[in-house]
């Protein structure tokens, strides 16, 4: 039985697809003006690999800016991606979201555009209304909105731009008429696979997909095939007629394959044949010991995945940690794992049962497009860090509303084809909304670690975020109680610990913060950070050593760490060992040439040790890196003040001002300088604009005082 059917969904002219797919691909339009959110922020805002490091080190970093032999690295290689971020920095010369969410918005819509052709040259020239009503649906599933919404969501969209691009290209390497047409198109399949892997590892799934395509829709071969094939007994004959036969097609597949097991060498090399190592808390099911309980809990993420593609009204940033209760005895979601496998055994038992029947060769397709980009989430091959990610099911997706459309002509023969077309435009509809609505809670953190509550009450990370979130924005309240009940849900939560010490610690609640950071050091010996807010809260404590040595094992585990390099700078302040402390804060300045704070001591510490040449050195030094920095400015004012020279230190002292003009402390700086310059009338109004600032201010008053003094004995 052919898939072309009595009646089928009307037909829809070229021109007109394209503009109702870009319409409709505008579903996410409204994220334009959002922040960096979630891992955005780690993956662009603190990665320097997107602002400052040497081009040459995006590609021995993984996606986090953390070099691929640290055994603290996802393994995560996405160089492309991360190019595309440097060239909005190089542009704008500073992280504008706005510009990261329009890129992403146009990429998507080009990803749909292309997937048009793709899915036409998939099926066929008779699949032509197939394919624009599976891309259209494809447009505005709501399960893309972390993949567009969400900045880093990008290594999906050009992985998946690059994908279609190969299985494009492979086409033309079968049909184009001429010889060098053909492998140049080949070399350019290839090419697109290598380009999409490096925007994200998925990319080499293309492979199975063009092998996929060759064998079933061009040259027909279905599995019953196969497995005929494999019963009959071939004379040696016929088995070189048979390969003579398919000879272009052997070939096609013996290239495919080649440069697969080439890539995916690379690939590993580049990681040096080491997986990434997880935490329980990312994939709790891979820790499993039971064989048969690791699977079942397999099973049932795979029944989240299809249930989310099928109605992704329960959508959420993060689902770990508590978001999917594992499955140990017996449970009621055993019942959906098998209601998911026998569904799944069936379609694979119609597969292999069924012959030559283009309805068969479609829903092949689409299966194949749902399943082998998705083999890579799957935890078959290795674990990987997650327990659910929305964003991974961006190139499935393809996959699934091509079996729904492939579905839905087939009912056409049964069911009137306006009610089919209504139910397909209401879906289309509330797929729209759905996305529109949720691309709006990817705006600010605020909205999305929120709407994380309604669908994950029970995950410990969703509350940490909002702690997180909460601190950063001042509410202490908040953020200590969302830190606690992180807690409360995960005992164990070394992050939550780290942060709610560090909390307790800038409230001046130091046994505390002692016992909560050695605690999660505990959890996680190797724990950088943890190690370093340690040493800053036993130094308060005037536990001197262990502090020392606190900050000393935090750098062991993380060798480029300015921060940590800049608090053992203060401990050795505090302690009176100033050349080390000097040391540290040159480390930290090295390592991040623009530590303010780290500049900023060098130049008080060396102009208090009365070597002022050398603290004016390292200040104008500083100013190569920090040209707007108001108190570098107002430091070397100060000295160039004490010298007595008076002309060059207004010049800072102003510029310091113009940079924060509210700090009264300047003004009254400056006002001393002209002070003793003997220009009375603007120290005099140097002086008040300080009191304006800050009434209270008793050394702006009191040199007011001894001016006026000053002025009237000269009187």
């Amino acid at each position: 039985m052919l898939l072309k059917t009595k009646s089928d969904l009307p037909a829809v002219p070229l021109r007109l697809s394209l503009f109702i797919i870009i319409v409709l691909s505008l579903c996410f339009a409204n994220s334009y003006n959002g922040d960096f959110v979630f891992d955005d922020s780690e993956a662009i805002v603190n990665n320097e690999n997107v602002q400052s490091t040497p081009l040459k080190d995006i590609f021995k970093n993984d996606f986090w800016g953390t070099k691929l032999t640290n055994k603290q690295s996802h393994k995560s290689y996405r160089p492309f991606t991360i190019l595309t971020f440097r060239w909005h920095f190089w542009f704008r010369k500073s992280l504008v979201a706005q510009d990261y969410h329009l890129i992403n918005i146009i990429l998507h819509t080009f990803v749909c555009i292309l997937l048009l052709p793709t899915f036409i040259v998939c099926l066929g020239s008779r699949g032509q209304n197939t394919a624009f009503y599976a891309t259209a649906l494809f447009a505005v599933h709501p399960i893309h909105t972390e993949a567009v919404s969400g900045i880093v969501g990008r290594a999906e969209l050009l992985c998946a731009l690059f994908m279609w691009t190969s299985i494009l290209l492979y086409y033309q390497s079968i049909y184009a008429n001429k010889l060098l047409y053909r492998w140049c198109s080949m070399c350019g399949c290839i090419l697109s696979i290598a380009t999409a892997m490096l925007c994200k590892e998925t990319g080499i799934t293309a492979i199975g997909i063009c092998g996929i395509y060759d064998l079933v829709m061009v040259n027909k071969i279905l599995p019953s095939d196969v497995i005929r094939f494999m019963k009959m007994k071939y004379t040696y004959a016929e088995a070189k007629k048979f390969i003579n036969l398919k000879q272009k097609l052997i070939i096609r597949l013996c290239i495919l394959s080649v440069s697969g097991l080439m890539l995916m060498v690379s690939r590993f090399s580049v990681m040096g044949f080491k997986p990434p190592t997880f935490q329980s808390i990312d994939n709790p099911a891979s820790f499993m010991d039971n064989v048969f309980l690791r699977i079942l809990n397999y099973s049932y993420i795979y029944c989240l995945n299809v249930w989310l593609l099928i109605c992704p009204e329960w959508l959420c940033f993060d689902w770990s940690m508590g978001c999917v209760p594992l499955i140990t005895t017996y449970d009621y979601r055993i019942f959906c794992v098998i209601i998911f496998w026998l569904i799944l055994g069936t379609m694979i038992a119609h597969i292999f049962i069924c012959c030559d029947d283009l309805f068969l060769r479609y829903s092949l397709m689409g299966l194949a497009m749902l399943i082998i980009p998705f083999l890579p989430a799957s935890n078959i091959f290795f674990n990987v860090g997650f327990v659910l990610a929305e964003r991974t099911l961006y190139i499935p997706s393809a996959g699934y509303c091509l079996l729904i459309v492939i579905g839905l002509q087939k009912l056409c023969n049964r069911v009137s084809v306006q009610y089919i077309l209504l139910a397909y435009l209401v879906l289309i509809s509330l797929f729209f909304a759905r996305s529109w609505m949720r691309s709006e809670e990817w705006k600010t953190e605020t909205s999305l670690f929120r709407s994380a509550l309604h669908v994950c009450p029970l995950n410990a990370k969703v509350h940490y975020n909002i702690a997180k979130n909460a601190a950063d924005s001042g509410n202490t309240t908040l953020a200590l109680y969302e830190y606690k009940e992180a807690l409360r849900l995960n005992p164990n939560y070394a992050q939550a610990m780290n942060n709610l010490g560090n909390l307790l610690k800038d409230q001046g609640k130091y046994i505390e913060a002692e016992s909560l950071l050695k605690r999660a050091i505990e959890l996680q010996d190797d724990f950088a950070t943890a190690w370093m807010n340690l040493g800053i809260v036993l130094s308060a404590l005037k536990k001197y050593d262990e502090s020392e040595e606190s900050y000393l094992t935090a750098l062991s585990h993380r060798i480029k760490y300015p921060d940590c390099f800049y608090n053992l700078g203060v401990l050795y302040l505090e302690q009176k060992n100033y050349d080390k402390a000097l040391k540290a804060w040159k480390s930290a300045t090295k390592q991040k040439k623009n530590h303010g704070r780290a500049w900023r001591n060098m130049i008080l510490l060396l102009d208090d040790l009365g070597t002022r040449d050398d603290a004016l050195k390292v200040a104008y030094q500083a100013l190569q890196y920090l040209p707007d920095d108001a108190l570098i400015h107002f430091n070397i004012a100060n000295i160039l003040g004490k010298v007595g020279n008076f002309v060059e230190a207004e010049v800072h002292f102003k510029k310091a001002i113009s940079q924060n003009p509210t700090n009264s402390m300047f003004y009254t700086n400056l006002g001393v300088l002209y002070h003793r310059w003997n220009k009375f009338d603007e120290a005099e109004h140097m002086y008040k604009k300080a009191l304006e600032i800050k009434p209270e201010f008793n050394s702006a008053r009191d040199n007011l005082r001894k001016l006026y003094t000053l002025k009237s004995s000269i009187k």
